[in-house]
């Protein structure tokens, strides 16, 4: 009997450390061991995208430091989610959080690993402060094409992510 509570405490131990006691805006460490780049964790806040009267996503500079915020858009059922980080010279990044040649794949997102973002379905790192010079169609992050820095606020435009839409279908990336 003992041994059965003990493994029934184990059990839900582990699946509250798995899951953690979340909101909207949360601090998150999970791990998927199916994930085929032996997933690292997700460490950093998970927020809702803030978005205007426009359908623009509105970042506030100040709420970005130099630990990863995934931001969850949510466009005709599909999370669309962007990676925002500040770089060792306190310029803030924004990119779309997938692997332009990974895309489509559940596992094609990056997380933080000390100053460098990895892709949970490849496996390849890219430095935090080469983020802003990606090469197009690499195997990298997406670059933001519609970013406007304003007044303290980063805007952007969703038109883009609405047409990445179906590199997200099957998307388990951070969420929101």
């Amino acid at each position: 009997m003992i041994k059965k509570l003990s493994l029934l405490g184990i059990v839900f131990t582990s699946f509250f450390l798995l899951t953690g006691c979340t909101k909207d805006n949360k601090k998150v460490e999970y791990q998927d061991p199916e994930a085929p780049a032996n997933l690292r964790e997700i460490t950093g806040e998970i927020v809702k995208a803030k978005v205007d009267d426009n359908e623009n996503i509105i970042i506030n500079e100040d709420e970005i430091t130099e630990d990863a915020v995934y931001i969850s858009y949510e466009y005709d059922g599909v999370t669309i989610g962007l990676l925002a980080v500040r770089n060792s010279e306190g310029k803030v990044i924004v990119v779309v959080n997938t692997c332009q040649s990974c895309g489509g794949s559940p596992y094609a997102y990056f997380v933080q690993v000390g100053k460098r973002v990895q892709c949970q379905n490849c496996g390849n790192y890219f430095a935090i402060d080469d983020l802003d010079s990606l090469t197009k169609d690499g195997c990298n992050p997406i670059e933001i094409e519609d970013r406007i820095d304003k007044d303290g606020k980063i805007i952007i435009g969703t038109e883009q992510l609405k047409k990445l839409k179906n590199k997200f279908e099957n998307w388990k990336g951070p969420k929101a």
